[in-house]
């Protein structure tokens, strides 16, 4: 703030005497696509570089997503060095003693280059004072740069394409079939699936190698499905944990506590809501114990104790809402 106040008062001071104060240049990091695995280079251009005899600049990056390989003094601008000895981070600066430099617009001042990991991540110009601004020649003066937005651009590095898929149900009953789709846009090459964990069957001719194929799960609980799929050399994988959960829906198994909301405690991993039909076998591990008030109409859609042991507790009032008709 105190930075841009400065400038301010700068520019106003001398345009009031009829001068008009120089310009930072249009500092711009690119839009990118890489292939995860791949080395990619960042140039970073700019414009209406002229008379200009400093550089600070810091442009930072998400290191999960990327790690620095190194960067070059594209331009040539005189003593351009880079530090990035902090993860997610790379400082530039150059000083030029001998005379003013001048590059036409859209010149590549420097490359910086990465390895790409995977995912996305904003390249962005990090300013918390002097970080990024450049000086002019011979005095080395801040320029101004107000608005900041409209000097220095940020950029971005992603996945050369996005990789999506979905279920025709997500809450399967034991050896229900699934049907599998990928919805990956682009001309793809080849698909492959891997779920987890492997109690699971490939049906109906497909196999993990199908665009969309026919699953069935042979026993409950809940899947992570992953899916890589290739186009031209590129392969790209979309990861989603506890996406399908097999089992009958608002059966209590009570396998690991008490608890009426532990996932781990219904056949299918998922807590019942007000469409499910709950059922409380007499031959459960653990009876359920809701803690506060029991609405069934809300919590459960009905609720079933069967056999004569069964005990469930409700710590508030037990609702019965009014039977839809």
């Amino acid at each position: 703030m105190l930075k841009n106040l400065l400038f301010l008062t700068f520019y106003i001071f001398f345009s009031t005497y009829g001068l008009i104060a120089q310009n930072s240049p249009v500092t711009t990091a690119p839009v990118k696509t890489a292939c995860p695995g791949s080395v990619i280079a960042i140039p970073v251009s700019v414009t209406g570089f002229s008379n200009i005899g400093s550089i600070s600049l810091t442009i930072t990056y998400n290191p999960a997503v990327l790690t620095y390989v190194s960067a070059s003094n594209t331009s040539g601008f005189p003593g351009m060095s880079f530090g990035h000895g902090i993860a997610g981070k790379v400082i530039i600066g150059g000083y030029s003693s001998s005379s003013a430099v001048n590059f036409p617009d859209n010149t590549t001042l420097f490359t910086i280059t990465f390895n790409y990991l995977g995912g996305t991540t904003a390249l962005t110009w990090f300013d918390n004072g002097g970080s990024c601004e450049y000086g002019d020649f011979p005095d080395y003066n801040a320029l101004n740069d107000i608005p900041y937005s409209t000097y220095y651009i940020n950029g971005q590095v992603g996945p050369a394409f996005g990789v999506d898929f979905a279920a025709d149900n997500l809450y399967p009953s034991i050896n229900q079939t699934v049907m599998l789709s990928d919805l990956t846009t682009g001309s793809s090459t080849g698909w492959n699936w891997s779920i987890t964990p492997g109690t699971y069957a490939y049906v109906n001719g497909t196999t993990s190698g199908s665009q969309n194929p026919q699953v069935q799960f042979t026993s409950n609980g809940p899947y992570q499905v992953a899916l890589a799929v290739t186009q031209n050399t590129c392969t790209i994988t979309n990861t989603k944990a506890n996406y399908i959960h097999s089992g009958t829906p608002g059966l209590w198994t009570g396998l690991t506590s008490s608890d009426w909301n532990a996932i781990s405690n219904w056949h299918n991993y998922t807590v019942p809501g007000s469409t499910v039909d709950v059922v409380i076998p007499e031959s459960s591990v653990n009876w359920p114990v809701y803690n506060g008030d029991l609405t069934v109409g809300a919590q459960c859609k009905s609720l079933k104790i069967e056999g004569t042991t069964s005990i469930m507790t409700v710590t508030g009032n037990l609702v019965l809402l009014p039977a839809t008709p």
